[in-house]
């Protein structure tokens, strides 16, 4: 790995099995991707945020060093205190905050590009050659289609042939993205340099009533400020599971606000947000636990503010 990777994945989870065999999953996104990353010479580093991590299980980082050790020295591991949860998840059935927990490894990655993505994640084929080619610019955010796999599948298996058939989707693959936005699935598949992404500061913090939405409104934020955004013409494909939004939105559609991914009409197509300078808990002080991983202590401080205070006049 060279000092400044040509990649950093970006992607941020925690021991609880969220969605049931989560482990499993994490693992396996680890690993595949990984694998593919290094037969294609991609230069890559994972940068992923351990949020709230409990003392009762073993942590995330452990479980990769156990199972992909390969992978270990690319990894970059940042563990968030259990304090945070409650002030920056203003609903009470928001048990995570998907979007604030990608900001700590994106303001802190150090790669020319980030793919910020999810756990349960593997990269398709023609994104892989487009990284290989280095032909991405800055300024420039890049999507790519998603394609949910059925559940059941013998996911220890994973190779082109199974990722690469379509009667393993669990639903009408899409052809395309559609412009400007190219939205759809976003939070698995946002490519974009890191100073670009650190100019934008992030993901929305102001608003932390829902995680449903706030990757769309990345890129209504972004486009609101002339940043194009292009499709890579290639795919990914999602690991299906128990609980997964497709799933559990048919369950909420009477009772929006009831969802645990916070209620989905909270207007993230229509607004702009403007993170303070802080973003990304950029005041949490910082210790090494063991070499490539940082816990953040929890402080006041670091927590951001409900509104740009910088706009309010006294």
């Amino acid at each position: 790995m060279s000092a400044q990777p040509y990649l950093s994945v970006v992607m941020t989870g925690r021991n609880d099995d969220h969605g049931g065999s989560f482990v499993r999953r994490f693992l396996n996104a680890i690993r595949f991707n990984h694998q593919r990353f290094e037969e294609y010479g991609i230069d890559h580093v994972f940068d992923v945020v351990e949020w709230a991590p409990g003392v009762e299980r073993p942590w995330l980082l452990d479980l990769v060093a156990d199972a992909v050790p390969s992978a270990i020295p690319r990894c970059r591991w940042w563990l968030v205190d259990p304090e945070y949860q409650r002030p920056c998840s203003l609903n009470p059935r928001l048990s995570y905050p998907e979007f604030l927990a990608k900001n700590v490894a994106i303001r802190r990655a150090n790669a020319r590009f980030l793919w910020v993505t999810n756990c349960d994640i593997y990269i398709g084929r023609a994104v892989l050659e487009r990284l290989a080619r280095q032909d991405l610019g800055p300024g420039v955010i890049y999507r790519a289609v998603r394609h949910d796999l059925i559940r059941g599948l013998d996911d220890q298996q994973l190779d082109w042939s199974l990722l690469e058939d379509s009667r393993n989707y669990s639903s009408k693959a899409h052809a395309r993205l559609r412009p400007p936005l190219y939205n759809g699935a976003t939070g698995d598949f946002v490519v974009l340099d890191s100073e670009t992404f650190r100019q934008l500061r992030g993901f929305n913090e102001i608003y932390r009533l829902a995680r449903i939405g706030v990757d769309v409104n990345f890129l209504v934020n972004a486009h609101s400020r002339s940043v194009p955004i292009e499709d890579t013409g290639g795919v990914v494909y999602h690991q299906g599971h128990r609980g997964s939004y497709r799933q559990a939105k048919k369950f909420h559609q009477d009772a929006p606000e009831q969802a645990p991914y916070g209620d989905e009409r909270w207007g993230a197509r229509c607004i702009t947000y403007d993170n303070p300078p802080e973003w990304g808990l950029a005041s949490a002080p910082e210790r090494p636990v063991r070499e490539g991983a940082t816990w953040l202590d929890f402080d006041w401080r670091a927590v951001p503010p409900l509104a740009p205070l910088s706009r309010l006049g006294l």
